[in-house]
């Protein structure tokens, strides 16, 4: 199927109102087990991106103790890094049999048989998360995304249709809710910028789930979310409008603080009876203080690029913001993505 949705111009809703892993000791050098030390060392090849020296260290592991649960969970989910979803499915099963109450891996072995096109297994175990928490949006979202897969093997035309039509009315929906989070101001320097469902570019081995493209003045949404509920779009559309309200191809720590903050208010008023993993770790960061979800987005986009400013010309240094890690407050604003996430 060939997806074609046309971009929503934000001026429609205005009037509405990673670095190299550490080497792991030698195996003798300390008291850790032969299959954790091959874990923990494949822990840190994963996160750095090196997911097939990760997948050898976790075999490693695996070999030396068939027991080693997180061994056999990293695994599964660095296959799922790689796109090889027939190789981390029977890991992801071994998993979810050890660990039966966790929708969360529940969701993701559905999602790796939708991608593997087993479409009836994945509707079970979506089926089955929704059966035990119905307000558990990323399996709902799945689950509609599959019946839409499974009628297009026997009606592509009608399941295109119909793609289409959700894809444009949860965009509407999204954009006007968003639109009206930000004061008038705030969204008038935003009425050049159009939104989407599209593919996104990658990051750490995962698509984001949006961008924003400054040269473009695009903000797209990764085209696996046209199920979602529209709350959940909107809430990435307003951390990307932080992002598209600055005008310039510059990001830094403290713009991303300020998207997260912002995105995680915006879930706060909006979401009602709707529970998704990304944002509900989010919201827990954040209710345990702004800091504490500050200093979180400051590791992770430090590990994603350690050349990242800490400040930039719209979000100066606060001091009720959590500094990053390893980056000084004299760091010089660079470009460093023509896509900012």
């Amino acid at each position: 199927m060939s997806l074609r949705i046309s971009p929503i111009n934000i001026n429609n809703h205005i009037n509405s109102f990673a670095a190299k892993p550490k080497e792991a000791e030698p195996l003798g050098a300390s008291t850790v087990s032969a299959d954790e030390s091959y874990r923990l060392q494949a822990d840190e090849y994963m996160k750095g991106g090196y997911f097939d020296k990760a997948v050898n260290l976790y075999k490693k592991a695996l070999s030396a103790n068939p027991q080693n649960n997180q061994a056999t969970l990293n695994l599964a989910k660095t296959y799922r890094l790689l796109g090889d979803y027939k190789s981390a499915i029977p890991y992801f099963e071994k998993s979810s049999t050890i660990s039966p109450d966790d929708i969360e891996l529940k969701t993701i072995l559905g999602e790796c048989y939708k991608f593997n096109g087993e479409y009836n297994k994945a509707l079970t175990k979506f089926k089955e998360v929704l059966s035990i928490d119905p307000t558990y949006d990323y399996a709902n979202r799945n689950l509609l995304d599959t019946q839409n897969l499974l009628l297009a093997c026997y009606n592509p035309d009608q399941a295109l249709k119909e793609r289409n039509e959700t894809a444009l009315k949860n965009l509407n929906q999204a954009v006007y809710m968003a639109v009206n989070f930000f004061p008038k101001k705030f969204v008038e320097k935003l009425q050049d910028i159009t939104v989407t469902f599209d593919k996104t570019e990658k990051m750490g081995g995962r698509s984001n789930i949006a961008q924003y493209e400054h040269n473009k003045r695009k903000i797209s949404v990764m085209d696996e979310y046209i199920y979602a509920n529209p709350v959940l779009t909107g809430t990435y559309i307003a951390h990307e409008f932080v992002h598209g309200y600055d005008n310039d191809p510059y990001t830094s720590i403290r713009e991303e603080q300020d998207a997260y903050r912002i995105q995680t208010k915006f879930w706060l008023k909006n979401a009602k009876n709707i529970k998704d993993p990304e944002m509900d770790y989010v919201v827990n960061l954040y209710q345990q203080s702004p800091q504490t979800l500050d200093k979180r987005v400051a590791e992770i986009y430090y590990q994603r690029d350690p050349n990242i400013p800490e400040t930039s010309f719209n979000h100066p240094p606060d001091n009720q913001k959590a500094a990053a890690a390893k980056l000084g407050t004299n760091s010089q604003p660079l470009k460093a993505y023509d896509v900012i996430v």
